[in-house]
């Protein structure tokens, strides 16, 4: 995933600061690095915070393999790894969050949640030291919990490997951890005034221009929590049609 320039531009005018150029961008200066560090962290913390019409996603849950303290719930699962903030299980169940573990008396859970884009890199090659030794790990993941993990364990030093071996390829994007999808315009719209607030407080010597941002920030996230609202009534109160109100 790369910036998106236009968003990041927009906000730098938003505060009165020059926008970024293809020179900063290129030779990666000060101005760039700043964009880049206020980008991703703003991009997650939006996610969080409300339930988007777009980007969501529904997985199975796996049980968590993990020690934890004791619980009330008859099960813990793992939260996925790419999920920014979840929304429900499957037959609207009751769970509570703790930690990265979700708690519930459903079986089989199944999870409607918002997701960040948030990939596993490929595990291409295990070492074990001195040839005959076992690997020095307990489990490996590169994937998806129920997915097979593509790796290739070999016992052997580092010298001992071939040049022919699969590796990862190198991607050059400014945050190669994450192919997020398309989000709804108001989540865009959120960060762009959320990214200007901060840009304000780093940039500017004007506090009124911040506040202002983030007033116009949280004027679009309530927009954003009233559809989402709108979106989970209509999915757990459906309209009855006539011939069942009439009991036909």
């Amino acid at each position: 995933m790369n910036m998106d320039r236009s968003l990041v531009n927009r906000s730098l005018l938003d505060v009165g600061q020059h926008p970024l150029t293809d020179t900063d961008i290129e030779w990666k200066n000060e101005n760039f690095q700043l964009c880049k560090d206020f980008y991703l962290q703003t991009f997650l913390e939006a996610l969080s915070e409300v339930s988007w019409t777009g980007g969501r996603k529904r997985d199975k849950l796996v049980r968590t393999g993990r020690p934890h303290v004791k619980s009330s719930f008859r099960f813990m699962y793992d939260m996925p790894f790419d999920c920014a903030r979840p929304i429900e299980l499957q037959g609207n169940g009751y769970y509570v969050v703790e930690d990265r573990f979700i708690c519930t008396d459903v079986k089989r859970a199944e999870l409607l949640y918002i997701t960040n884009g948030k990939i596993l890199r490929q595990i291409a090659i295990v070492t074990a030291g001195r040839p005959g030794d076992l690997h020095d790990m307990e489990y490996l993941t590169a994937g998806a919990p129920w997915t097979e993990p593509d790796v290739t364990l070999r016992a052997g030093r580092p010298a001992d490997i071939t040049d022919d071996l699969p590796v990862d390829p190198v991607i050059d994007e400014d945050y190669p951890d994450y192919r997020p999808p398309e989000y709804e315009p108001k989540f865009y719209e959120y960060v762009e005034k959320t990214l200007a607030a901060k840009f304000a407080m780093k940039l500017s010597n004007n506090p009124a221009l911040r506040t202002q941002m983030l007033q116009e920030a949280l004027l679009i996230r309530q927009e954003a929590v009233t559809a989402s609202m709108g979106s989970a009534a209509a999915r757990q109160n459906p309209q009855k049609w006539w011939k069942e109100e009439l009991g036909l």
